[in-house]
Formats: C-alpha cells, sequence, structure tokens
C-alpha cells in the first residue's frame, strides 16, 4: 500500500460543483470553497503525475481510473501530528480519534449524546476563511479565465486557509491501494485559481485509520454517490445489506469536465461526516478497500469501518 501526501503551501479554493465564470453568474461573480477536496480533485492532481492516458470516449469516472490504475480512499487532514477528517454534515473537521464515539452518539440520539458530540465538535479544527476581491474576469476563452479591463467585471473568491498557525505542519493525506506504484515528490496543481502543493508518494505498512476485522459501523469520509431517481437508502441496502443512515443526503455535482467542456453528472451525494449503521456487519478491510457507490476508485464511497465497541 502507497500513501499520498500534500503538503499545504497556500491557502486554497476547493470548489463544488458550478461555474466560476461571469458568463454564468452575471456582472458579479462569486465561489466559496468546500471544507476539503472532492476525491475528483485529489484524484485529478494524482492523474498528472501518471502516464497519457487518451480518455476522450470513456465516462469521467471510468477516465480516472483508467489513468489512476489504482484505488484511493481519504482524504485525511493533518495538523502536526493530529488528523482529522472531514464533518460536512456539521461543517467542521473532527479528529480521527474521535469517529468512534462520533458514530455511537450520532446512532444514540439523546440530550447526553447530544453535548457530547458537541464537545467532540468544540475539540475539531475550523479552517480560517479568506476573502479575495478582485477586477477583471472574463467568460472562458480556450479553458482559460482572461482578464477584462475595459468591463471591470467583479469577483469574490473565498478560501480556506489550513496555514492559519504556520508553525504546524499541514497536509491533505490519502491511502493509495496498489500493488506497484512510483514513489516520489512532484509539484502539482491543487486548490484552484493557479494555486499549488507538494506531492509526496511513498510506500507504507498500515492504513492511515484502525481498521477492524468486522465493522458495524461506517462513518463517511468523502460522498457516498448514487444515481438520482431513485431511493438512496434502497440502493445503499442492496450493495451493503440492511443499514439504517444518520446524516444527510444532498444533490452534488461531480465536477466540471475541460475535454468535453460540460459538466460531470449530477448524484445524489451522502455527505461527510455521515454515519451508516449495520445490522449485519460487514468485513472492515474489504469495505474500506472497496468503497461504496459510484467513483469508489477514485475515492468517492469512502468509509471508515468501526468494530462493535465503539462505546
Amino acid at each position: 500500500m502507497y500513501r499520498a501526501v500534500f503538503r499545504s503551501l497556500e491557502p486554497y479554493l476547493f470548489r463544488g460543483s458550478g461555474e466560476f465564470d461571469p458568463s454564468a453568474r452575471g456582472a458579479y461573480s462569486w465561489a466559496s470553497s468546500l471544507l476539503a477536496p472532492s476525491p475528483s480533485t485529489t484524484a485529478g492532481a494524482l492523474a498528472t503525475v501518471r502516464e497519457h492516458v487518451d480518455t476522450g470516449s470513456m465516462d469521467w469516472d471510468e477516465a480516472y481510473s483508467r489513468i489512476l490504475g489504482v484505488k484511493v480512499r481519504g482524504p485525511y487532514l493533518r495538523k502536526g501530528s493530529t488528523l482529522y477528517v472531514e464533518d460536512r454534515v456539521d461543517g467542521k473537521f473532527i479528529r480521527l480519534e474521535d469517529v468512534k464515539e462520533y458514530c455511537y452518539l450520532k446512532r444514540e440520539a439523546s440530550d447526553r449524546s447530544e453535548e457530547k458530540l458537541r464537545e467532540i465538535l468544540r475539540r475539531g479544527f475550523s479552517p480560517r476563511e479568506l476573502a479575495i476581491t478582485g477586477i477583471g474576469l472574463k467568460a472562458r476563452r480556450e479553458m482559460l479565465k482572461v482578464a477584462d479591463e475595459d468591463r471591470g467585471l467583479i469577483y469574490t473568491a473565498i478560501f480556506v486557509d489550513y496555514l492559519s498557525d504556520m508553525n504546524v505542519d499541514t497536509a491533505i493525506e490519502l491511502d493509495i491501494i496498489a500493488e506497484e506504484m512510483e514513489v516520489g515528490r512532484h509539484v502539482v496543481r491543487l486548490g484552484g485559481e493557479g494555486r499549488v502543493s507538494l506531492l509526496e508518494i511513498s510506500k507504507v505498512d498500515s492504513y492511515i485509520c484502525d481498521i477492524p476485522e468486522r465493522a458495524y459501523s461506517l462513518y463517511v469520509l468523502s460522498p457516498i454517490l448514487y444515481e438520482t431517481g431513485e431511493d438512496f437508502v434502497e440502493m445503499l441496502r442492496e450493495e451493503i445489506g440492511e443499514a439504517e443512515v444518520f446524516g444527510k443526503v444532498d444533490l452534488l455535482g461531480a465536477g466540471y469536465s475541460e475535454i468535453r467542456r460540460r459538466r460531470k453528472p449530477i448524484y445524489q451525494a451522502l455527505l461527510p461526516g455521515s454515519v451508516i449503521s449495520l445490522k449485519e456487519g460487514v468485513g472492515g478491510r474489504e469495505i474500506y478497500e472497496k468503497g461504496i457507490g459510484i467513483g469508489r476508485e477514485l475515492g468517492f464511497g469512502s468509509v471508515i469501518p468501526i468494530g462493535g465497541d465503539e462505546r
């Protein structure tokens, strides 16, 4: 197994679906960052250091999988020696060491559990927002946004700043499931608007999270995607067995294809921070490596398996 580490060098703009483009939004255009990068964002950065593959005739998820040739699990955020995972339901990062208790408390749903959940959130991490306003974006031309000084269009971009404490090393980490992969260091684009990060790929002996032999709860680490038009929980149960969901299902776009110049499909998504309770349980290592739903090879549908002793 391998580890991919994106060293944070500057504030990031991890945009969700939608165009940051005056031609689509009017004279005033803005974009706000997600807390953590989408799996398609990190997969795209990883793909830039792989060999070129012609993906013109492939669906978006097949194209990523063909280029990468590996499975990606994450993301995790490391600040110093502390690991965090995204909780998009509550708008925070929570500590990885609190995930077991978090899953139990989400299932318990009592006044006592609500107070303990607030304690977990207080121990978490909220990155500082950094708003940058500029003048002069023009509509897309050959996949580029260029200046338009005559009309003076105004735009605002709200970045997430993981580096509010400059004395603490901060990185986005991913588990890579592969038999063989080239290790090394690369400078890659990550975080929009020309931002870059130092990518380090290394061979490791264990996964980032502890994995039980059998899991009875799953913490949703990255969005679980299914097609729209059908009941989400029913599709989930068809894949992993009898399950109860504690969290939030929302609509989520997979991003924008610059090659085809159109949006990728819209899916139903179970958001990070949601908890899945399993009646019969599943193999911990199997569910971590396999993932759930659409786009699982590139990182969507990543879950942290929790054993039966999370209390």
